[in-house]
C-alpha cells in the first residue's frame, strides 16, 4: 500500500472513530505502524538526496575555485604578453597559429568625483522591501503596518 492509500485510509478511519466507532481502535493502530514503515522509508530516500545534493554543492564549489583560479592565471598571462609586446613596441606579432594585436578598446566612463554629476544622468531604482528588518522589529513587538508575522509548519526529518 503506497502512502497516498495510506493517508486516505487513515483519514477515513479517523472520521469513524470520531463519528463514535468501536472496535477500529486496533485497525487504526495497524495503519499507524504501515505509516511509519513507509515513513522510515521515505526519510532514508529523502536522507540519500540530501546527501547527494550536498556532495553535489560541495563539488560545484570546488569547480569554482578552480574555475577562478583558471580565470586569474589566464588574465595575469594576457596582461604579462601585453606588457612585454608594449615594452618591445610591437603592435602586431603573426605567429603559424595565433595573431596578437595591441588595440583600442571601446571608450568607457571613468567617474572621478560622483557627487557633482548631474542628477539626469543617475537611474532611479525602484524600492526593496527589507523583510528581514521587518521581521526584527515584529519580533521585537514593533506595529508594522500591513504586514503579519507567519509561522508556518515543515516536515523535518532527524
Amino acid at each position: 500500500m503506497n502512502l497516498y492509500s495510506l493517508t486516505a485510509a487513515y483519514q477515513h478511519i479517523q472520521s469513524l472513530i470520531e463519528d463514535g466507532g468501536e472496535n477500529l481502535a486496533d485497525t487504526l493502530e495497524s495503519l499507524n505502524d504501515a505509516i511509519e514503515v513507509k515513513a522510515v522509508g521515505y526519510a532514508k530516500i529523502i536522507k540519500n538526496l540530501e546527501g547527494q545534493a550536498l556532495a553535489i554543492k560541495s563539488e560545484e564549489e570546488r569547480l569554482a575555485g578552480r574555475r577562478r583560479s583558471i580565470e586569474g592565471n589566464t588574465k595575469r598571462l594576457k596582461e604579462a604578453l601585453e606588457q612585454s609586446m608594449i615594452q618591445t613596441n610591437i603592435k602586431k606579432l603573426k605567429t603559424e597559429l595565433f595573431s596578437f594585436n595591441i588595440q583600442k578598446n571601446p571608450p568607457g566612463v571613468e567617474v572621478l568625483k560622483e557627487n557633482i554629476i548631474p542628477k539626469n544622468y543617475f537611474i532611479e531604482q525602484e524600492p526593496k522591501l527589507d523583510k528581514k528588518t521587518i521581521l526584527q522589529d515584529l519580533k521585537n513587538g514593533v506595529k508594522v503596518p500591513g504586514v503579519e508575522m507567519r509561522q508556518s509548519e515543515g516536515l523535518r526529518i532527524r
